[in-house]
Order: C-alpha cells, then structure tokens, then sequence
C-alpha cells in the first residue's frame, strides 16, 4: 500500500509539473525577444545617407557659413526631399525660415540666390503671408502690394510693390508657423520697411502685369 500511494500522491504534482512547463518555456522566450528587442532599438544605426543638417538654431535670412553647418547620417527612408548632401552646396546662401539645431537644410529652407540678376542691388527677403488660402494664388514672378493689419484697428501699405521670388514649402514633420513664407525680390529701403512691421500681420493684393 505504501509504494501505490506513493505513485498516487505524486502523479498529480507531476500533472501540474507537465501544465506549468510550457508556460515557463513561453515566458522565457518572451523574455528574450524583448531583450533582443531594447538590444536593437538602442544600438546606433551607422548606416543611412549624410545630410546637411543646421549645427544650432538659426534665424530666418541667416547667410550660411561653414560653421553653422555639419553632416549628418539619417536613415534612407526619412532623407527629406530635396536634401542638400554636401555643405559647399549651402555656404553663401540664406535660410529662407528659422531653423532649429539638427534640423535638416533643403530646398525649401534657403532662399534661392539665382532669383536675383547678376549685379542687382536688389534684396531677397522672407514674408510670412498671414492668408494661406489666398496665397494659394500667388506665382514666382508676381508683382504684390503688402500691408500690414495694425493693433489699433485698420491697416497700412509696408511697400507698394515686391516681387514674389518664391514660394516655400513647408517641411513635413517639422512644427512650422502658419501662413505661407515666401522669398521677395525688393530694395534695401523697402526691407527696412518690411523690418519695421515685424510680429504684425502681412497681407497682400496682386497687382496687374
């Protein structure tokens, strides 16, 4: 009787022994992929295309020195379009838009020097145009009137014709001011001008070709 109950008192520690195995098996394996996993997500990632990304903030109408800029490896699939890849690509120009350290140089973010003509006394200067719809309309080579909205109620003409020398994009997955910037062909006093009217609203009408 005792070598029976023996088998019978320790066949269902058996059973449980057998039930929790598997669950036990399980568990590590969860255990290891997440490990696996932190292991992964925290190991650099040294491939990917070099960029030229801003070195600190910079402010809009900056002229980009060597010193402002640096490369940097993002992954393939998040290159921006548009890119700059090397930095003597950048130097001389001027950002078009404030631009956060680590933030990427494109197209969109410096202000295109070819719109001016050889030799012209003329300025390229950045307006954030408070209407996004009504910019909508607005093509490079346009000829605008700007006015500014005033806290006191009414509104006043900043200058009386600027040249739209283009339009901006706004870069995507970087938290940006509304209303559309644009790059404006205009004279050193009508800059001075625009300065005067800073914080303040800008709205336009489109003059006649």
């Amino acid at each position: 009787m005792g070598f029976f109950h023996r088998i019978r008192t320790s066949s269902p520690s058996r059973t449980r022994s057998s039930r929790i195995r598997p669950q036990r098996v399980l568990a590590a394996i969860c255990l290891a992929f997440a490990c696996a996993l932190t292991v992964w997500t925290l190991t650099p990632n040294n491939g990917g295309t070099a960029i030229v990304v801003a070195k600190s903030d910079l402010a809009p109408g900056t002229e980009l020195k060597a010193d402002d800029l640096t490369l940097t490896q993002f992954p393939s699939d998040v290159v921006p379009d548009k890119a700059f890849r090397s930095v003597d690509e950048v130097k001389g120009r001027a950002t078009s838009a404030g631009l956060s350290k680590g933030s990427p140089l494109t197209s969109s973010t410096v202000l295109d020097q070819q719109a001016l003509p050889k030799g012209s006394r003329d300025l390229l200067m950045p307006i954030r145009l408070a209407d996004d719809a009504s910019a909508a309309l607005l093509q490079p080579g346009q000829k605008i009137r700007l006015f500014s909205s005033l806290p006191d109620g009414g509104s006043e003409i900043v200058v009386e014709e600027v040249t739209i020398a283009r339009l901006v994009d706004k870069p995507e997955g970087i938290t940006s001011e509304s209303g559309q910037l644009v790059s404006v062909i205009l004279s050193a006093e009508d800059a001075r001008r625009v300065a005067e009217f800073a914080g303040l609203p800008i709205s336009f009408a489109i003059l006649p070709r």
